[in-house]
């Protein structure tokens, strides 16, 4: 049995795929960072770490030298929802609009979970995010438009004086991506800065800083041992207690391949 426990919910098969195609579309609009970053997986929820290839020496006596490898974990994350059972059966009767509410609240919760680890990091995880592993000085978010055409020139020159290549994209968070409506002599500051980087510019409503990265590809990984899915946890009276589950961790291979505005 799969540990979802998907066949075991009382949930007919069209509701099942109802509730498969909300989650897929709920987390899309707030997972970022997987369109940057290279995935590896998923490989299961049995895999549990990734060797870093690299021990720690640690005492044996007797004149014995020992090296303990050390393995960078994976974290198992679960948010759970619950869901109305007569709403779902709904969904079999034709309901064109059922109240999945629950079910995009516990997805903007768990990417958000995923975003914040990746840009800034879970030390309980052992992940160092963007923000802790960049290779260069954090340069400040400056205030005007045109200094944000200058500050992202700068950030890439640091890149590309690092021999990391693009194309380059910027990660903003709403606030600072509703600003660049401008217009900086004559021409609007978005098309600008996307000629300058070369790649996209995207919106991370978990995020603080903004990050400019590389998108040339083999700087970034995410593993997955479980990729995001729903799974079935219980029924309670006219609810159908569920959850999000995932397990991943993050890696920055190449430091010099972020830089930070704060």
């Amino acid at each position: 049995m799969d540990f979802l426990k998907q066949e075991l919910a009382p949930i007919a098969a069209d509701a099942w795929s109802e509730i498969n195609q909300q989650a897929k579309k709920s987390l899309a609009g707030h997972l970022t960072a997987r369109r940057f970053v290279d995935l590896d997986g998923p490989k299961g929820l049995k895999f549990a770490g990734i060797p870093v290839g690299r021990t720690e020496s640690v005492a044996a006596g007797d004149g014995i030298e020992c090296g303990v490898h050390r393995i960078q974990p994976l974290v198992e994350v679960r948010v759970p929802f619950a869901l109305d059972l007569r709403e779902l059966e709904n969904i079999s009767r034709g309901a064109q609009d059922p109240d999945l509410a629950p079910l995009e609240d516990a997805a903007a919760r768990i990417a958000a979970f995923e975003e914040k680890a990746l840009y800034s990091g879970f030390e309980e995880a052992c992940i160092r995010g963007l923000s802790q592993s960049s290779a260069f000085d954090p340069l400040p978010y400056p205030a005007g438009a045109e200094e944000l055409l200058e500050t992202v020139f700068q950030g890439i020159g640091k890149m590309r004086l690092a021999s990391v290549e693009g194309p380059y994209s910027l990660v903003l968070n709403p606030r600072r991506y509703g600003e660049l409506v401008r217009v900086v002599r004559g021409y609007p500051l978005r098309k600008q800065l996307l000629n300058l980087l070369g790649g996209e510019i995207y919106v991370a409503p978990a995020i603080e800083p903004a990050f400019l990265v590389s998108e040339r590809g083999g700087d970034f990984v995410l593993t997955l041992g479980q990729d995001l899915s729903v799974g079935f946890d219980h029924v309670a009276g006219d609810q159908v207690q569920m959850f999000f589950t995932e397990s991943f961790t993050f890696q920055v291979l190449q430091p010099a391949a972020v830089v930070v505005l704060r």
